[in-house]
């Protein structure tokens, strides 16, 4: 089979070869190194064979040693396959158009079907792919990838709570979940008010339980603010028989002045780098691993820059080809030197541990008041202390244990 299969793609010719004792020509082409097989002798001066197309030329060789005759009988193999198509062009024409409109039409979204959310919301969704250029008909070279889908989705659609887009062949499936409010009142449990934090405290706002500080109190981490039990009292001693009514969810807000310190450091000389806007485009054709360009043959004369890369698939009918079209954007980089002041970096670093300061407290809390405790200036770095007064809530809700 293999044998046959390698001559079909070389290609081989029928001879027939006609003088007294034809099969001795076939031992001639043995001689002169030209295989021959299927031989059959006809009758007396004639006999049959069949030859490699590339050993024609030594054939010749042979024939003009011999006193016989040779007649081309048949030529088989892929090489005369291409010649005889060579000579229909139509029939070409017609399959390369046939080809061509099956390739455009598996690259068109035939099917989209989002899942998971109600009607409205469904609805909703379909109109904000139409304007990403989603749609049925639509060519899917021009639509984005799942992924980027998936995240202007969330972005724009601010109901959704998590959205799945995949692709498969010329369809689009989207499974979406929708964001719901679940109101459920939680039970809460018995127990008091502790401290949070060390401070000072300010104010109280108690909705439930018996308060056992007072303004101007000193607590620290762990005292108890306001207690679950309504009759107990800061002053009472250990030795008093407890006389405690049913507990209570302890609630309410206590207003402390907290004290926090940072340190911050800001160098005076900053390196940072920008893109400036200038770019450039390359295309090309990635074929299993061969990045192939088709066109911006140039070398990019950015010195310093960042490439973003975007991919588009083919598909034909069902199957994705192993050829995909890669687009390069290359922006320019620009390395920005920027040498601050003292009062410049300071003020940075001002900012930059007040940021750090409002991610440890909660939004309600106020900045009352901020020094700088130390201040120094040293390897070109400007290096703060800084001391903070924050107004803040520092009750902390702790379950009554068993042996309260």
């Amino acid at each position: 089979m293999f044998f046959h299969r390698k001559n079909w793609l070389a290609g081989y010719i029928t001879i027939e070869i006609k003088g007294q004792y034809p099969e001795h020509f076939f031992d001639m082409c043995a001689r002169y190194d030209i295989p021959s097989w299927d031989i059959q002798k006809k009758d007396s001066t004639t006999s049959t064979g069949k030859i490699k197309l590339s050993d024609l030329p030594k054939l010749r060789a042979v024939r003009r040693k011999s006193i016989y005759k040779i007649y081309f009988k048949d030529r088989m193999g892929l090489p005369f396959f291409l010649r005889q198509l060579v000579y229909q062009k139509p029939f070409l024409i017609s399959i390369a158009i046939a080809l061509s409109v099956i390739f455009l039409l598996s690259n068109v979204v035939w099917k989209i079907d989002v899942v998971g959310l109600d009607e409205e919301l469904e609805r909703k969704v379909k109109i904000q792919m139409e304007e990403y250029g989603l749609e049925r008909g639509s060519l899917q070279w021009n639509v984005d990838s799942p992924g980027t889908l998936q995240q202007r989705l969330l972005a724009d659609v601010p109901e959704l709570l998590w959205i799945g887009v995949k692709k498969n062949g010329s369809a689009y499936h989207l499974e979406g979940v929708e964001k719901t409010t679940v109101e459920k009142k939680e039970e809460e449990a018995v127990g008091h008010l502790v401290a949070a934090k060390e401070g000072v405290i300010v104010d109280l706002y108690v909705k439930k339980g018996q308060p056992l500080v007072q303004p101007n109190d000193v607590v620290y981490q762990g005292d108890t603010l306001v207690s679950a039990f309504l009759n107990e009292s800061e002053d009472e001693d250990e030795d008093d028989e407890p006389n405690k009514s049913n507990p209570v969810a302890a609630d309410g807000e206590v207003i402390a002045e907290v004290w926090y310190k940072s340190e911050v450091t800001v160098p005076l000389n900053n390196e940072y780098a920008v893109l400036n806007g200038i770019s450039e485009k390359k295309h090309y054709v990635h074929m299993y691993n061969y990045l192939i360009p088709i066109w911006n043959f140039k070398k990019p004369e950015f010195k310093d820059y960042q490439m973003d890369v975007e991919q588009k698939e083919f598909y034909f009918l069902k199957w994705k080809l192993p050829i995909t079209y890669v687009e390069q954007t290359i922006y320019q980089k620009e390395v920005k030197k920027e040498q601050l002041t003292e009062k410049k970096a300071k003020e940075i670093a001002l900012e930059q541990a007040r940021r750090e300061l409002r991610s440890q407290i909660s939004q309600e809390a106020e900045i009352k008041e901020e020094k700088v405790l130390h201040e120094t200036v040293e390897n070109g770095k400007v290096k703060l202390t800084l001391y903070f007064t924050v107004l803040e809530d520092i009750a902390k809700k702790q379950p009554l244990s068993q042996g309260d």
